[in-house]
């Protein structure tokens, strides 16, 4: 008995090990872990150059975002306490069909550690001049955060530590599906035990579940690291990253502390201030990103929704109480950009007529099909249909006896092909979106252009006040600390 006993173990040894090695032929899960190193590179790092584009920033819905030349771009990983940290040094490619502010270098420095994420920077910008910190972003710690498993090595690793499940394809690879939380991971291995691509799902608020993919591709030996040489991102079908990788480094030490106060911060209630610009017209503010309510007859008008739900409903809060017993009929959307329009969908929910231009109506109509159950907002669990009243022929006037809005599109901005100014003329007041910000303006480009730029985004606004014979007494920004003058304005265009 004894005999048969130690011929059984030796029996299901010998089974188990030919079940591994079946289990690692090529283009399977396990051949690729082996091959790649995934079972023993707990952190990685790896550099190179190439180019980047601003996602959400795009000129007009159906171009593609803005183009950044990459001169370095250096990502640290830590796989076990999933932390990452990208630090990007790039400049805006010089469009010639496009007069934009001419190209600067900027320096992105970015964090994800677990829940929390954050960047270093002026609070409010480069033009400042405010001290450099750690700025929380906790809007970004899903988009962050599952990067770092759609690298090779970090889709392997999950994909075993989350019991992955592999289908064999027909050229001698795998595809390998598995779920993290809330998110599905899919990746293709080849038959060269190299993982081509990953594909998965994370929430926008303009575009619902937004599909985001990762391509790697001419893998080659980095000092024994085997490791892609170049990669490319896209999110929500549009290219985000091209890099062609110089070096990697396997296992570097990576300490990324969390600073004091940050977790504190990542779940702070959204916070509001408000300015009166005159009776029944409020400057809402909130960082860098405003709205405008204005009082009308029996119902309010709110002019521009920037970022998410969350901070629409503070503006809405904010503003029902400020103006009390009315709803809000109307809210104007000055651009597609995604900080400008990811909260619109919920003043749809809230009943409310978004007023925009054709090109931007399109856009949102075909977006707002897509799926939002990662996250699902308010008009994902109301099923409303939006409404619309489109802006033609560059005009449009939302009648009121005591303020009266006219809205008019912006012809020629740089920033963006279809975006509108609100104007409110028995008050003067104009609002605005990106073309002046009121800071201090000219500070990020005094070292390389002088002290005579003029920014054109401005000279742009400034010509169409000019074009539609405007009367105005006080320029409000959507983004900005305050409200400045024509005064101030000519100054900053060496008009005086």
């Amino acid at each position: 008995m004894r005999r048969w006993g130690i011929l059984m173990l030796v029996l299901a040894a010998a089974a188990a090990t030919a079940s591994r090695a079946a289990d690692q032929q090529s283009g399977t899960l396990d051949a690729a872990i082996a091959a790649l190193g995934a079972d023993h590179i707990n952190s990685i790092e790896y550099t190179g150059s190439g180019k980047w584009y601003q996602f959400g920033q795009e000129p007009d819905p159906d171009l593609p975002p803005p183009e950044f030349d990459v001169s370095s771009y250096i990502a640290t990983i830590d796989y076990p306490r999933a932390t990452k940290r990208v630090q990007i040094v790039s400049k805006q490619t010089v469009d010639p069909g496009r007069l934009r502010p001419p190209p600067h270098q900027t320096r992105a420095d970015e964090y994800v550690v677990g829940d929390v994420s954050w960047i270093t920077g002026r609070p409010g910008g480069p033009a400042t001049g405010l001290p450099v910190t750690s700025i929380p972003e906790p809007k970004n710690v899903e988009e962050r955060a599952m990067e770092i498993w759609a690298t090779p090595q970090g889709f392997l690793k999950a994909a075993e530590a989350n019991h992955a499940t592999s289908t064999r394809t027909s050229d001698g690879g795998s595809e390998v599906t598995f779920q993290m939380g809330k998110h599905k991971f899919v990746g293709k291995i080849n038959a060269q035990n190299e993982v081509q691509k990953v594909y998965y799902w994370i929430d926008n608020p303009v575009l619902g579940d937004m599909l985001c993919e990762a391509v790697f591709g001419a893998y080659r030996d980095f000092g024994g690291v085997s490791f892609p040489s170049h990669i490319t991102r896209t999110q929500g079908g549009k290219l985000r990253l091209d890099l062609t990788v110089s070096s990697v480094k396997a296992n570097p030490e990576v300490l990324l502390p969390v600073p004091e106060g940050l977790r504190a911060a990542m779940t702070a209630p959204v916070k509001v201030a408000v300015d009166k610009l005159a009776d029944g017209v409020y400057w809402i503010k909130g960082g860098q990103w405003h709205s405008v309510s204005v009082e009308q007859g029996d119902h309010i008008v709110v002019v521009d929704a920037p970022l998410d739900e969350e901070r629409s409903l503070a503006v809405i809060a904010k503003t029902k109480e400020l103006i009390p017993n009315k709803p809000i009929t109307y809210v104007v959307n000055t651009h597609s950009h995604f900080d400008h329009a990811g909260g619109l969908r919920t003043y749809v929910d809230e009943g409310a007529t978004i007023v925009t231009l054709p090109a931007n109506q399109a856009f949102y109509e075909r977006a707002w099909r897509g799926r939002h159950t990662l996250n699902p907002d308010r008009l994902e669990l109301s099923k409303k249909t939006p409404k619309f009243e489109t802006i033609l022929n560059g005009k449009a006037v939302l009648a009121d006896a005591k303020h009266p809005i006219e809205i008019y599109e912006q012809i020629g901005m740089g920033h963006h092909d279809a975006i509108v100014m609100a104007y409110l003329p028995k008050e003067k007041l104009l609002i605005q979106a990106d073309a002046w910000n009121t800071e201090a303006i000219t500070a990020p480009y005094l070292d390389t252009i002088g002290l005579d730029f003029v920014n054109p985004y401005i000279q742009n606004m400034y010509d169409n006040i000019l074009r539609l014979k405007l009367d105005v007494a006080q320029i409000v920004p959507l983004h900005g600390p305050r409200t400045t003058t024509m005064a101030e304005l000519h100054k900053v265009l060496l008009l005086d």
